[in-house]
């Protein structure tokens, strides 16, 4: 996929990662999409699956908070390449699973934009089992 120069800021794009993860901290399908494009791309490359455009990928996220009781993530490192319109993310999750997991995993994200400041595409990393499906 080609990556579009984003047309935000170095502190916009720096900062859309932590609202993206905000956003699904509080299990609000809605806010997560909002940070997506239509066309975007979500691949767990760690468990080789990719979700295809804003159907799939509000799909999973719908059952990933429904299976989920407590979210949380915390970013720790944050690299920004403004002229490629790209982020990468070094965050922890913690959360409890419905049937009484528990996931303390160290992952990392990468995020490209569109033109229009969107996710076009994300790259997730996990550490430990997937709990995204």
């Amino acid at each position: 996929m080609a990556t579009t120069p984003a047309t935000w800021s170095r502190e916009a794009l720096a900062a859309a990662p932590q609202s993206y993860f905000d956003a699904v901290d509080a299990m609000d399908v809605d806010a997560v999409l909002a940070h997506f494009a239509e066309d975007a791309t979500l691949t767990v490359q760690t468990d080789h699956v990719t979700f295809d455009g804003a159907a799939e990928i509000r799909r999973m996220f719908t059952d990933f908070f429904a299976s989920s009781k407590t979210i949380r993530h915390e970013i720790r490192n944050i690299v920004v390449e403004e002229t490629a319109g790209k982020v990468a993310t070094e965050q922890g999750y913690i959360g409890e699973l419905q049937d009484g997991s528990q996931n303390d995993m160290h992952n990392c994200n990468f995020f490209d934009f569109d033109a229009e400041g969107k996710f076009e595409r994300v790259i997730i990393w996990m550490a430990g089992t997937n709990p995204l499906h």
